[in-house]
């Protein structure tokens, strides 16, 4: 009888905690709090995309999304100015985080969609799809998503559930008491990135060190950087008729964000940039040329010249690639009567 009792006293505990968690979850909470929510890391961009979306009145042309590679890769005001010099809509954002994961690619666009119809979004992509979604998922996306990431191969799902709770009660009392929880609720026009600015040349990598400048690494660190990315790298798993559980995040957001791009009116194209000598080929191209033309940057994979490191380009590399995409941007955004 004593055993009964505890465990219907355990049962009648996480009951109660498990009701208390949902409640929590369900909270309210302020969009803008929650974008800030990212500011000490290197993630800190959410607050700016944001406010870009929200705050700023001038429009958004062309977005680009992806890892930080791509970030790295594409000079949005450069690339905004070879536009306007041939009369088309100009206005550039490049809204790619360090690390990989589509699903935070899908949050952000979910967001500017909001207030914002972008003519063309570029996604940016690797040689092999990321098998998990990124870490700044489950401070940035609504509640919704986290509770539903429409696929059922998502590792990252258990922790993100976990932490929600935690996050809408913060998010909660910070709307109560902003000064408190250190989570503005006013926009501060002074502090503000502006409408574009550059992202390349400084790169923020996942362990907090940040690469500056314009000076290419040398052979020998090339040469490490790839040996140590190859080495980390799994070969496919199952086969290609399971990609879609192998590479759930990669597959189910690309779809999630052409259906939504779709509803919209929003171009969708593909921009694939490989590491230092790495393949130039595209594991998902056929995947991917179902939603938006593919443009492949391989040309720059044997270019030691270009490369901060064994994954990002120097700022003059990244004037190259955005000198060479500026084109292809270009016939996206003609209007259908001068192709």
């Amino acid at each position: 009888m004593k055993r009964l009792r505890s465990n219907r006293t355990a049962l009648a505990i996480l009951g109660v905690s498990l009701l208390c968690g949902v409640g929590a979850a369900m909270l309210p909470d302020n969009p803008y709090q929650r974008a800030q929510l990212l500011d000490e890391t290197i993630h800190r961009k959410s607050r700016w995309i944001y406010e870009r979306s929200h705050f700023d009145p001038a429009p958004i042309d062309v977005m680009v999304v992806g890892p930080s590679r791509i970030g790295a890769a594409i000079n949005a005001p450069r690339l905004g100015e070879a536009l306007a010099a041939r009369g088309l809509p100009a206005n550039v954002v490049n809204f790619s985080f360090p690390e990989n994961g589509r699903d935070i690619n899908y949050a952000v666009l979910e967001e500017v969609l909001e207030t914002k119809k972008p003519k063309l979004v570029i996604i940016g992509v690797v040689e092999r799809p990321g098998r998990f979604g990124h870490s700044a998922f489950k401070y940035m996306a609504r509640p919704g998503l986290i509770a539903n990431p429409g696929y059922v191969s998502n590792l990252n799902y258990p922790s993100n559930l976990i932490y929600l709770p935690f996050r809408q009660m913060k998010l909660f009392l910070a709307e109560i008491a902003p000064g408190y929880m250190g989570l503005s609720k006013t926009f501060d026009a002074k502090a503000y990135l502006g409408s574009t600015y550059d992202t390349t040349g400084d790169v923020h990598l996942p362990d907090g060190t940040v690469r500056e400048g314009d000076v290419p690494a040398s052979a020998a660190e090339l040469d490490r950087g790839v040996r140590k990315l190859e080495a980390s790298m799994d070969p496919r798993v199952l086969p290609e008729s399971m990609a879609d559980l192998e590479f759930g995040d990669d597959r189910t957001n690309v779809r999630r964000m052409a259906a939504l791009a779709r509803r919209h009116g929003v171009k969708l194209a593909f921009l694939s940039l490989p590491y230092y000598s790495g393949p130039t080929t595209i594991q998902e191209e056929p995947f991917y040329r179902q939603y938006g033309t593919v443009w492949n940057g391989g040309f720059v994979s044997p270019r030691a010249d270009l490369f901060m490191d064994y994954a990002h380009l120097t700022s003059g590399g990244a004037r190259v690639v955005t000198d060479w995409l500026a084109p292809r941007v270009a016939a996206e955004l003609e209007p259908e009567g001068k192709k």
